[in-house]
């Protein structure tokens, strides 16, 4: 397993350490200083720790991996100030382990998110133990990136469990989404029976990463099973907890509790080995992803075991596993007609349909048919077996399709709806190529062949020409499904589902090309961050749905209040962005941002329920303050959290420290104070 892709090396925390920021850089003569602080490593400034300044380390190892990489292997040192990743100089396997109290010498590195020490040279000085009591920290807190590369505790239930040769590697839930922990293999170690536990670990935090040196997932690096305590026992048996019925998933029950495994039963309606088993119970079916790569005959009663969780507006089973329990009794397919398909009560059963094959799906990773049948367009998709069988139908037969129905849902329609599903279109699974009947095949004798003796020649190029006039029109009809598609995804990847307002996607694309037009033609530009004040008191008193539709008001006053050149952007939660191009003179960013507040403040009548919050709000401009992107969002969100601690309700100028102002640093300046609204029911 690759270091850059397990674990890499990780960004700055949050805090910068203060003795890293406080010294000098170089020692006597201009000599790079020796860093002796793991703490002060991890922390260091990247520019200066791509400068290789010398390591000096006593601390103790927490984590000590030989096989992490083919050249060299990697751990985690503790000391009193906190933790550093080492990467090892390529060598033997150390006698060290977790516990030991070690001397380090190395050099300091940039890594790929953080600072790392480099070629590491290690020496055990004798035992010591790992950190005591270290802090339990959740999910969202360890995203942050505070606490990259420290001890910590999680909490959480293992998913699914990953036995590599040297490592074992934990699939955990935790609260607030998932988390990957990896330690070494322990020879005889039952690590299978954890799955579904509910426990404790004791870890090294790193993180996931991308290419841009950014955050996008955690791992947890505990050195062995003594650092993992179980608080909760799975089931010996997982099959021995009490079935439920497929319907029961996800309905409403006082107290339900869906973090544990589910067990459920029913006839297996479709299985590809190792991805994908199909149940049906009586009318109600799901299909579920497996890794478990025995085939299962059609017809069988199996139990099912795996994670409830929703997938495409649907419930199904994740890490699922299953056993036979009973013979076969395959159930007859239900006929359907085309306007039967859209119902949305046949997702998960056996259906049967008579369709025209009208094309195949060249990009699909599977073998995909689109099909036809009356005024319903939909797919089938074969198993990757029967890719060779695919291509022996022609376009234009008549096909008699078996398979299980999965519905698919309009995202965006159901997402604005009044919360019940609204289908869009239908997508059938194929158990093989077998579930494919040919009813007729087109004819290669037309009314215009028979003709043919008549007219020969004649004849022949008005066929040409009529088939080609059909081609054409299904060309141009795909090809317009297909457009109107990616409009609508694009529209969806740019604006906010709640208020339809662009999102920061679309945000930055129109800052960037505003800030460029500003830089040629020498104009002004003003960017606001306003932030609601009260808005989570609204949500406790009223309940999410008044303070969503707060926002969507909110959202059309920013917008009333602005010229329509101008971009009014939801970030997410209660925070606005309001981008203001082409200005004459920065002060008419003010009276925007002025009117902004005054807009605000106007109470709202939501539900027969008088609402009131205000907005603190942070504006920059430039050319006065900020050059690119990143200083102008920095300056304005300062600028908004002045507003805020100065009293809410108000404006706030972010302005650039100037001779006259000393050491006061940069400031923000006061403006336009307006007393808050109160809130009434």
């Amino acid at each position: 397993m690759r270091i850059r892709s397990l674990l890499g090396v990780w960004a700055m925390a949050a805090a910068v350490c203060c003795s890293a920021s406080a010294q000098s850089p170089s020692g006597p003569e201009g000599q790079l200083r020796t860093l002796t602080k793991a703490r002060e490593v991890h922390d260091f400034p990247l520019e200066q720790a791509e400068r290789s300044y010398p390591v000096h380390l006593h601390a103790v190892v927490t984590y000590y991996d030989p096989y992490i990489d083919t050249r060299h292997g990697a751990l985690f040192a503790c000391d009193s100030s906190g933790c550093v990743f080492v990467a090892i100089s390529p060598g033997p396997v150390l006698p060290i382990r977790a516990g030991d109290a070690v001397d380090i010498q190395g050099v300091t590195g940039p890594g790929d998110y953080a600072p790392v020490v480099l070629s590491g040279r290690v020496r055990r000085e004798g035992l010591s133990h790992l950190p005591l009591n270290p802090p339990e920290i959740s999910l969202p807190r360890l995203l942050t990136g505070v606490f990259d590369c420290q001890w910590v505790e999680v909490e959480g239930r293992v998913r699914n469990v990953h036995l590599e040769p040297h490592n074992a590697i934990l699939e955990i839930a935790a609260e607030g989404g998932s988390i990957t922990a990896i330690t070494p293999r322990e020879p005889e170690a039952d690590y299978e029976s954890l799955v579904d536990s509910l426990v404790h670990i004791q870890a090294n935090a790193a993180p996931l990463f991308n290419q841009s040196r950014q955050m996008v997932g955690v791992h947890a690096f505990f050195p062995s099973l003594r650092e993992l305590s179980v608080i909760q026992a799975a089931p010996r048996d997982p099959f021995s907890v009490p079935e439920v019925t497929i319907s029961q998933l996800f309905r409403f029950a006082p107290a339900a509790e869906l973090l544990h495994r589910v067990h459920v039963r029913g006839n297996v309606t479709l299985d590809w080995p190792g991805r994908i088993l199909c149940i049906q119970n009586g009318k109600d079916g799901i299909c579920m992803q497996t890794t478990q790569a025995t085939g299962v005959a059609l017809g069988s009663l199996v139990d099912v075991v795996g994670f409830p969780a929703i997938s495409q507006f649907k419930p199904t089973l994740e890490d699922a596993s299953f056993r036979v329990s009973g013979q076969s009794s395959a159930s007859a397919p239900r006929p359907i007609a085309p306007g039967d398909a859209l119902q949305g009560d046949l997702d998960g059963q056996v259906v049967e349909i008579d369709a025209e094959l009208i094309g195949q799906d060249p990009v699909a990773s599977d073998p995909t048919l689109i099909l036809r049948a009356g005024s319903l367009l939909f797919s089938a998709t074969l198993p990757k077996d029967a890719v060779g069988a695919a291509s022996s139908w022609k376009e234009g037969s008549m096909l008699r399709i078996t398979g299980v129905c999965s519905v698919q849902v309009d995202p965006l329609s159901t997402s604005l709806g009044e919360g019940s599903v609204r289908t869009q279109s239908v997508h059938i699974l194929l158990r093989t190529a077998s579930d494919i009947t040919v009813l007729r095949t087109p004819s290669w004798w037309t009314p215009q062949h028979t003709l043919e003796s008549f007219a020969a020649v004649g004849l022949v190029i008005l066929v040409a020409l009529a088939w080609i006039a059909v081609l054409r029109h299904r060309v141009d009809q795909q090809t317009k499904a297909l457009r109107a598609s990616e409009e609508r995804l694009r529209h969806l990847s740019e604006h906010d589902a709640l208020t339809g307002l662009p999102n920061r996607l679309l945000l930055d694309d129109r800052l960037q090309t505003s800030l460029e037009r500003a830089q040629r033609f020498q104009t002004c530009l003003g960017l606001l961050m306003v932030d609601l004040d009260g808005f989570k008191d609204v949500n406790d008193v009223f309940g999410h749905h008044v303070g969503d539709m707060l926002l969507c008001e909110l959202a059309e006053r920013f917008s009333a209040c602005v010229r329509a050149t101008d971009t009014v952007a939801r970030m997410g939660g209660d925070e606005f962005i309001i981008l203001l191009p082409d200005l004459h003179v920065p002060v008419e960013a003010e009276r925007i941002a002025a009117k902004i507040v005054a807009a605000a403040s106007n109470p709202m009548s939501i539900d027969e329920m008088q609402v009131a919050v205000t907005v603190s709000i942070g504006l920059v401009t430039y050319p006065e303050e900020g050059s690119d992107v990143e200083s102008l969002l920095r300056c304005a969100d300062e600028a908004m959290y002045a507003a805020k601690e100065e009293g809410k309700n108000r404006l706030r100028v972010y302005r650039r420290k100037t001779a006259d102002d000393g050491d006061a640093g940069e400031q923000v300046r006061r403006q336009l104070p307006v007393p808050a609204g109160k809130m009434s029911a």
